[in-house]
């Protein structure tokens, strides 16, 4: 018990907390892309298994309180890992095979399909092997003139889904 509260008690508070969480994190989890030193894709079943396991523990088995949690907690890090590295890691690769990421494309060229203007965005279409991305495009670096339709362009920097490009003559001239 802890403050007259059992801990059977709890681990079931905190197994429906949890999944009302990774309900959410399913729906909602790429919208809010984490880079923290914990990932909530992970730490969130992990404190779910470990409250479902010592859930069951308490009311199965007569074993100490802490050795109880240990025992959940190494449990729950076995599924988690195997979590991680049969479903989540798998999945996050594959997003990146069907078609080019925007890291990939800094560095290509494309065409540009809406004329680009001094200090305004455009539009451009960048051809890859599993088909064309169309992605608004600004200047990199300050121009004097707008850059045609048709006119190709090289891509230097992506931020915020925005392309940001120098006009492109083909290869170096020596």
């Amino acid at each position: 018990m802890i403050q007259g509260i059992p801990l059977e008690t709890i681990y079931l508070y905190t197994l429906i907390v949890c999944a009302g969480i990774a309900v959410l994190l399913v729906i909602f989890g790429d919208v809010f892309d984490f880079d923290g030193p914990i990932d909530p894709m992970l730490a969130i079943p992990w404190l779910a298994f470990t409250s479902l396991f010592g859930y069951l523990g308490e009311r199965l088995l007569e074993w100490h309180h802490l050795v109880l949690f240990l025992v959940s907690g190494a449990i729950a890090s076995i599924l988690v890992f195997l979590l991680n590295f049969y479903v989540l890691m798998p999945m996050k690769n594959a997003e990146s095979t069907i078609s080019i990421s925007e890291k990939d494309m800094e560095g290509h060229t494309a065409t540009v399909v809406t004329p680009i203007p001094v200090g305004g965005m455009g539009e451009i279409q960048l051809k890859s092997v599993t088909g064309s991305i169309s992605r608004p495009a600004a200047f990199y670096a300050p121009q004097e003139r707008t850059i045609e339709r048709g006119t190709q362009v090289l891509i230097i920097e992506i931020r915020e889904r925005v392309c940001y490009v120098v006009p492109y003559e083909g290869s170096l001239q020596l």
